[in-house]
């Protein structure tokens, strides 16, 4: 590595071993480009040709380029001042431009034989440049901060990152409203962003107050995973109330629509510490939810709560896939060339081994699971409609899911729940940028921060041209044609190559299963 400037930017390149492209380059004092087609993640249609010019890591124009635009331009300029030529330009003719993906839902779960490295290559070869964590590997929170400092300073090639450590029932202080209070207080002073709260302390809603008041007063984010052992009080819609900033995955809503009972019907011989049959009967949640309830009272209840305090929904739909299909879960065609032998181990069924469940799983809990995820999808969907807001998170990194191609599949699978391409792509970029609060990400506009996917291919015809490795396509001729569609991934002004980084992922993998070091 080395570095070297050009203008008044600081320019990091890390050369790949074929000695082409840098691997990582910028940012620049200017950069333009060129004839690109933005899809600018408001939600709004495509437009262009136009040029997108980038000073350091920031945006600071977008103008058309059409040849009206450029014989205007071109009369403009000769009553001004020419401007300078820009320290690098990309020709971006027949190309698209969106913001870069933000995965609200993220685990940075490094050990000694899966480097973080590894996980964060994988993230931008598929254009991910944002990723709220909830953990890097087991570091404390002021460990996290630390790492989120690196990535800023670019001393890591990594996403930019947002972390929310675990709400730890291990602190005295956790169950009590002056100890909540100290740990927020804490956390806000070391640099977190926000908090994850899994499970229990649902079941104290005094202290689920307290924790939320704190973080709003420091506009730092809570994001609350219900548990089981804790769903009862305090279900989606309470929790929504009492402020969480998200809900992750789908516990708590089918809960709130209960007509006949108000908990949910678990067979006899139950055991919520027992992973198969906890993850069997969250899905089957659903079939005792009341339908008409659940696209009445309970999204109501939940946009009333958004305009209130910002509640963001972030399904994770990619990480129960597997619950509705093993076989394919554990058979996607990129596990052999990019998912590590430790990280492939680790998703089989293994009761050391959390969400590492699927022994004895049959057709009839697929079946379940695929009615339960009909269910969930339409009522996400018509939330969606009614103008709520929904984010992307993958939660990858289980269930044979792996970090980028699990934040693609999302996107895929919010299509399948009825979101248009524009709508899923908005849910990436601008949502997610709502969910890290952050008011200068998402959006290709003058003035937001550079983060963008160039991609040779359009994402509004499909939105797998997102997927690192590329589409695979056949044509009448029988032939097949696998195309890599992510040139390049722009994180805070800072130019990826993607699939540079994705050769790197290879080796790793290869060195892995070979034990070479």
């Amino acid at each position: 590595m080395f570095c070297f400037v050009i203008g008044a930017a600081q320019v990091v390149a890390a050369q790949t071993q074929s000695g082409g492209e840098p691997e990582q380059a910028g940012p620049y004092g200017s950069l333009l480009i060129r004839d690109v087609t933005v899809i600018d993640g408001s939600g709004a249609p495509a437009f262009g040709p136009a040029d997108v010019f980038v000073k350091g890591n920031r945006i600071v124009r977008v103008v058309p380029s059409d040849a009206i635009a450029r014989e205007e331009s071109k009369a403009e300029s000769e009553h001004g001042t020419k401007q300078p030529a820009p320290d690098r330009v990309i020709d971006g003719k027949g190309m698209f431009l969106t913001p870069g993906l933000i995965d609200a839902h993220a685990h940075i779960n490094e050990t000694k034989d899966v480097p973080a490295e590894y996980i964060y290559k994988l993230y931008l070869g598929h254009g991910v440049t944002t990723v709220r964590t909830f953990n890097v590997g087991n570091g404390s929170p002021k460990e996290m901060v630390e790492v989120k400092k690196k990535i800023a300073a670019n001393q890591i090639v990594a996403p930019r990152m947002y972390v929310y450590p675990f709400w730890r029932e291990s602190d005295p202080r956790s169950s009590t409203v002056e100890g909540a209070n100290q740990i927020v207080d804490e956390w806000h002073s070391l640099g977190v962003d926000g908090i994850k709260i899994l499970g229990k302390p649902g079941l104290w809603p005094d202290i689920f107050q307290t924790i939320t008041t704190r973080a709003r007063k420091y506009n730092m984010g809570v994001a609350v995973h219900i548990g089981q052992d804790g769903v009862y009080p305090m279900n989606a819609v309470r929790i929504a109330a009492d402020g969480a900033s998200t809900i992750e995955h789908h516990y708590g809503y089918a809960e709130s629509s209960f007509d006949s009972h108000n908990i949910q019907i678990l067979p006899p011989d139950y055991n919520y510490s027992n992973e198969p049959d906890r993850f069997l009967e969250t899905g089957r949640v659903w079939l005792q939810a009341d339908e008409a309830k659940l696209h009445g009272e309970v999204i109501d209840s939940l946009l009333d709560s958004m305009h209130k305090t910002g509640f963001i929904m972030v399904p994770t739909f990619g990480i129960y896939e597997a619950n509705r299909d093993v076989e394919r879960a554990m058979t996607l065609p990129w596990h052999a060339t990019y998912t590590l032998p430790a990280v492939m181990d680790s998703f089989f069924p293994n009761p050391a081994h959390h969400a590492s469940y699927f022994y004895e799983w049959t057709s009839n809990k697929e079946a379940d699971w695929a009615q339960a995820y009909r269910i969930w999808m339409e009522f996400v969907n018509d939330y969606k409609n009614r103008g709520g807001v929904v984010a992307v998170g993958s939660d990858t990194g289980f269930l044979f899911e792996i970090w980028g191609f699990g934040t693609i599949r999302e996107l895929e699978l919010l299509e399948e729940a009825g979101f248009t391409p524009l709508e899923a792509i908005h849910a990436a970029t601008e949502n997610g940028a709502k969910v890290v609060k952050n008011p200068e990400l998402g959006l290709i506009r003058p003035g937001y921060l550079a983060d963008m996917v160039l991609l040779t291919e359009n994402p509004l015809a499909d939105v797998k041209v997102f997927y690192g490795v590329g589409v695979a396509r056949a044509g009448a001729d029988r032939k097949l044609v696998q195309e890599r569609c992510v040139k390049y991934t722009i994180r805070d002004g800072v130019i990826f190559d993607s699939q540079a980084l994705l050769r790197d992922v290879r080796d790793m993998v290869e060195k892995a299963k070979t034990g070479k070091q």
